[in-house]
């Protein structure tokens, strides 16, 4: 029995015999461009092919249910992320993650403002807006309901833009610009965290991160090193700046 191994960088394959690969053996190294992938994500146990990548459970909804389709997808993506991004295709159009990605980002969001305006003001109906005269409170809700999902689309075209841009530069983004929105959307459903008092919104944001890197790391099949890399530029292009500005201002001073 043979089995067909792809390198996922140059779509070079070739097939090997199955008692030619070693138990325990993880990783190979493509013999055309010389790229080290992890072969066995593509590989079930015995060494045969596993099976396609399929849609998620928010994207089945309508043979599942909607209430069944919401629920599962944020429990896979909250407590198990490795195995619903090693699964989720990388296609299928951008509609329906970013359809998800905007409900749980615009929840998260109005959580978020929610536990501040309690922990600030006491209760939401004490917060006043001047130039909203008697309308404050119904004011503020409707603001919420309109530019929370307008923060959240903006929060996640821009992160999978710049995200995908950090991945090419490291070539980590081998599935294309999709995998990674995909990862981006379905991440979202971190913000369910923010139903914690005060510091869910903070947890939530911590496990978004979490969930991004191993997401990113299963859906483009790239090592844990290249993701990180990806996601540490920005620190350190900050840094690099603030220090500069830092040894300008003392040098002028």
């Amino acid at each position: 029995m043979t089995v067909e191994i792809t390198c996922p960088n140059c779509n070079y394959s070739k097939l090997v015999a199955e008692d030619k690969i070693r138990p325990g053996i993880r990783w190979a190294t493509c013999p055309r461009c010389h790229e080290r992938f992890d072969f066995t994500r593509d590989l079930e146990p015995s060494g045969r092919k596993k099976s396609a990548r399929v849609l998620p459970p928010w994207e089945k909804r309508a043979e599942m249910g909607t209430g069944k389709g919401i629920l599962q997808t944020v429990k896979e993506v909250t407590f198990s992320p490795r195995a619903f991004f090693k699964r989720t295709t990388t296609k299928g159009g951008l509609r329906e993650p970013l359809a998800f990605g905007i409900l749980f980002g615009s929840i998260g969001l109005m959580l978020e403002l929610f536990w501040h305006f309690l922990l600030g003001q006491g209760s939401l109906s004490s917060v006043k807006i001047d130039f909203l005269g008697d309308y404050g409170a119904g004011a503020v809700f409707l603001a919420a309901a309109v530019l929370c999902p307008l923060a959240a689309t903006v929060m996640i075209c821009v992160t999978s833009l710049m995200l995908h841009l950090l991945l090419t530069v490291v070539r980590g983004g081998r599935n294309g610009f999709e995998a990674t929105f995909r990862v981006t959307c379905y991440s979202q459903a971190a913000q369910f965290w923010a139903l914690i008092p005060w510091v869910g919104g903070f947890i939530a944001s911590l496990w978004m991160v979490v969930v991004q890197v191993i997401g990113i790391r299963e859906i483009h099949g790239v090592s844990y090193t290249r993701v990180l890399i990806a996601f540490f530029i920005p620190v350190v292009l900050v840094v690099a700046t603030l220090m500069a500005a830092g040894v300008s201002w003392f040098l002028l001073d």
